[in-house]
Parts: structure tokens; sequence; C-alpha cells
């Protein structure tokens, strides 16, 4: 099993330019307006350059969010679920 480790939690605005076409990906498939004041976690998978965005407005419960990525044979490191923890639905 992979490891989705987490590189940032910052407002859109700051998302670095080679990760923003992923969080613009992702809001496309959740038919989600963007606003650049939004806070976002961006993880990463271990081994790999695929980033997955976390939309913390409205967020989906911490357990949405592994189901997601064991789908996707990876799991939450310690630090990220602890981060995020504090802005997901329990």
């Amino acid at each position: 099993m992979h490891v989705a480790k987490l590189v940032v939690i910052t407002e859109l605005r700051n998302v670095p330019p080679e990760i923003r076409p992923f969080v613009e990906f992702k809001a496309a498939v959740e038919d989600r307006k963007l606003d650049e004041d939004e806070l976002v976690g961006v993880l990463v998978i271990d081994t790999t350059t695929s980033y997955i965005p976390v939309f913390l407005k409205d967020p989906a419960p911490m357990h949405e969010l592994e189901k997601m990525l064991a789908a996707q044979e990876a799991q939450l490191s310690g630090e990220a679920k602890t981060a995020l923890a504090r802005h997901l639905k329990k």
C-alpha cells in the first residue's frame, strides 16, 4: 500500500503552479466553482507525482477520503491524517 503525504494546506491562490492543474481538474470533476481564498489540502502519493487535492470548504468526512485513497491502494500518513483531521468532518 502506498502512503499519501501532505504537501501543503493553503489558500488556492498559493497552490504551486505545477500542482494547480490537479486542483482545477478535481474541481471540474466535482462541478465546484473555485475561490482563490478557499483552503485546500494537497496530498502526494509516495513514489509518484500523483497529487490529490482535498477541498476544505464544506469537506467530506475523513472516512470518505480514506475510502477514496484505498481505492488507489494508498493510505494517509499519520502526519497528513492529523493535519487534515483539524479541517475534515469526523
